[in-house]
């Protein structure tokens, strides 16, 4: 990301647009050094990590019981590709011999759950910028966290790369996406395909800091909104595209595969077989899907006690069910299916918002209510009334949209 630390701006004050660039390693240096959680999402797709390691075994491109490298590129402080290799490290010969006797991917994930499970509550006393399982060893790169921040040594097995790159101004993703293949041989990476809820608000005066005036914003870089509290809004995702333009970005030797985050989709630089692809679809349905968008907000959360996050939260919502939607009419029919596209039509039905299906059979947002936050806000007020844990928030929300 060495080569795309900037990011053009295009921003309007006072009736005149003006343009600036905002240093992207500034900005996550300084999102991690304030949230020490921030870039720890990948925790949650473990169940995916594992099945990649699983399908790179299976198609004899890597052999789990001969040392091998796992980088974590970006990584954050997730603990994800740590527990990964003290899973596969312990369970070795159980997994050969699995796979051995042709036992089918989602029930290896199920022998195994258990135990990523209990990794995953086990405390890690401190990351090291380089860690050992045996004979698997964890590499760590985030270029905002200062004892990451030394690209690594060897090259890897294989490539974690996770909710990364929609952080990379797109004149910069050839280059990137170069790194990564040079950092391993084989790279998975997960890529957001919406905005991010996170952000950072950047004062007016800042950003009018050697500012250039312009006649109006071009192509070339993002426009900053402003929020009510008179701050610009800078969200921390600055390539949002759909599955099919990443396709096009990343070309014919990357293959994109849904994600377990409906909100986002699953890349890699070898083949999937066709069992694999799947099992993918078969996972999703045995887990859910994984939603980092939590709307009623949860209990006691930042998205609770900041302002501008929970009203980007609530706003993505009419975005977030049409991308479930969309996901779910690649599925063959099922209880899963239906089930979870009755709940999303349920809500957006209930807040006025109205969709249709195009030609193609996708779904897409034909109008949204004016008073959509306030509709939200109020369904987020009256779910938590009496409500002492979240799962009595939700519960209390289906009751209120009637499922």
């Amino acid at each position: 990301m060495e080569k795309g630390n900037l990011q053009k701006v295009y921003f309007k004050n006072d009736e005149n647009w003006y343009t600036n660039t905002i240093d992207l390693k500034q900005v996550y240096s300084s999102v991690h050094a304030q949230a020490t959680s921030y870039g720890s999402s990948a925790n949650l797709l473990i169940n995916e990590m594992l099945a990649n390691l699983l399908e790179l075994a299976f198609q004899r491109k890597l052999i789990l019981s001969q040392p091998f490298i796992i980088t974590d590129y970006g990584c954050g402080r997730s603990k994800a590709a740590n527990i990964l290799a003290e899973l596969v490290a312990e369970n070795t010969k159980l997994i050969s011999r699995l796979q051995s006797n042709g036992v089918k991917l989602e029930k290896i994930i199920q022998i195994l759950s258990p135990k990523i499970a209990e990794l995953d509550a086990k405390e890690i006393s401190s990351l090291d910028r380089v860690m050992t399982y045996k004979h698997i060893t964890v590499q760590r790169y985030d270029l905002g966290i200062p004892e990451f921040s030394t690209k690594p040594e060897q090259r890897a097995d294989i490539v974690f790369c996770n909710d990364v790159m929609e952080h990379i101004p797109q004149d910069a993703i050839s280059s990137f996406v170069a790194e990564l293949t040079s950092a391993g041989k084989y790279v998975v990476a997960s890529i957001s395909l919406r905005d991010a809820v996170n952000y950072m608000a950047v004062p007016t005066k800042l950003l009018l800091e050697n500012a250039l005036k312009v006649s109006e914003p071009a192509n070339d870089g993002i426009v900053l909104t402003k929020d009510i509290s008179g701050d610009f809004i800078f969200s921390l995702h600055v390539s949002v595209f759909p599955k099919e333009k990443w396709q096009s970005i990343l070309g014919d030797g990357w293959f994109l595969l849904d994600a377990q985050d409906y909100t986002a989709c699953s890349a890699m630089n070898f083949e999937p077989t066709a069992e694999y692809k799947t099992f993918k679809k078969e996972l999703i349905a045995q887990l859910g899907f994984a939603d980092f968008i939590p709307f009623p907000t949860t209990l006691g959360s930042r998205y609770e006690k900041d302002p501008i996050l929970y009203r980007r939260t609530a706003l993505m919502q009419p975005e977030k069910h049409l991308r479930k939607l969309n996901v779910l009419e690649e599925y063959p029919e099922s209880a899963f299916k239906k089930k979870e596209r009755m709940e999303s039509l349920a809500f957006l039905a209930y807040f006025g918002v109205q969709i249709a299906q195009n030609a193609k059979g996708l779904w897409y947002i034909v109008s949204v209510p004016d008073n959509l936050l306030d509709r939200l806000s109020e369904l987020e007020k009256a779910s938590k009334i009496g409500a002492s844990t979240d799962a009595d928030v939700r519960k209390k929300t289906k009751e209120i949209i009637n499922l």
